[in-house]
């Protein structure tokens, strides 16, 4: 976590040595120690799932075997060395393959829609997973998107489960291989969220916001509409790949399960648009989020990790993705994405 210059209001906890401080001038109180949960705008914490018990997991993996056994056995389902077909761009006028060389219930079949090469899927653990195999298996290109109908683990940031039905959701994961450095890497969190804001905004005629770091709420009641993922993985020096999962409720947009095609056209459009000027920097992309970024302007709480708390006014974010606060004192301090437990608007 970055912090100010001078000195800061903290106060240590009894018996222990803060591992974070706040900036010069913030309102730093280190709090009990908690569960690391996610908020949004207002204010209403969400707890982040912990490690899953063992009957839990037991059940969610007799569920998935329950759905495959129900899909059962397809009759064109490729065998033997015909299982290589399924690796294929589907042809025109052939049946539709459906094995995955990536894992995921099928047909997992590359097709090209919107200028993306897209893999669709019944069901799978979740379209991360997919996302992840096909960009480190099989070198998925630059915008390769996985696309999830029903996803056994769909989990967001720090854990939080995405609680949505299946049937509202569009669920989409995206290979990106950005020109970015290591010091901004984390800007591909906000374009994750430019896209998710503007292409949900597209289709629905909806006015939304994004919510610095991976929520996309409506601009008026700051209602939860969409939620983002980053992952990330470092070459020297450079961003090798990521992977940002998208997932958006369709019902909050008005649109239900009718209207998935026309959501993920205009995210992945909006990916395109956005991430053109990457090869300059991150600059570009920070400055779209900030355009509409909600919590600009707003007084808000941070608990921090992996303890204490920080307030102040959010007044942008770099291009590191790191939130500037500014503290009653006037002094400014960067809280970075992976510095965060939670936030809320005071």
């Amino acid at each position: 976590m970055s912090g100010g210059q001078g000195g800061s209001d903290f106060t240590p906890p009894p018996d222990e040595t803060p591992e974070q401080s706040g900036p010069s001038g913030s309102d730093f109180t280190p709090p009990p120690d908690e569960t690391p949960e996610q908020s949004g705008p207002s204010g209403a914490g969400t707890d982040v799932a912990e490690e899953e018990p063992d009957d839990d997991r037991a059940g969610r993996e007799a569920a998935m075997a329950e759905l495959v056994g129900e899909a059962g056995p397809d009759p064109d389902q490729p065998v033997g060395a015909d299982a290589g077909d399924a690796r294929r761009v589907r042809s025109p006028t052939g049946p539709a393959p459906q094995s995955s060389p990536t894992g995921g219930l099928g047909p997992g079949e590359a097709t090209e829609r919107f200028g993306h090469l897209v893999r669709h899927y019944r069901m799978g653990v979740s379209g991360a997973a997919l996302a992840l195999a096909w960009a480190r298996q099989e070198h998925a290109p630059d915008g390769a998107t996985v696309v999830v109908e029903r996803e056994v683990s769909p989990l967001g940031r720090l854990g939080r489960l995405w609680t949505t039905p299946p049937e509202s959701t569009l669920s989409c994961a995206i290979v990106l291989r950005p020109p970015l450095s290591v010091e901004e890497a984390d800007a591909i969190w906000l374009l994750a969220g430019v896209a998710a804001a503007e292409g949900a905004a597209a289709a629905s005629d909806r006015e939304l916001a994004t919510w610095w770091p991976d929520l996309v709420v409506h601009a008026d009641s700051g209602d939860e509409v969409a939620a983002v993922k980053v992952e990330i993985q470092l070459g020297p020096g450079k961003v090798r790949s990521a992977v940002a999962t998208i997932r958006v409720n369709l019902d909050t947009l008005g649109l239900g399960s009718d209207g998935r095609e026309a959501v993920l056209e205009g995210i992945l459009g909006a990916l395109d648009r956005n991430s053109a000027d990457l090869a300059e920097g991150s600059a570009g992309v920070a400055a779209a989020y900030d355009g509409r970024c909600g919590m600009l302007g707003r007084r808000v709480k941070l608990r921090l990790l992996p303890k204490g708390e920080t307030r102040g006014v959010a007044r942008g974010v770099d291009r590191s993705a790191r939130l500037e606060l500014e503290s009653s004192t006037g002094m400014v301090q960067k809280v970075a994405i992976d510095s965060l437990r939670a936030i809320e608007a005071v």
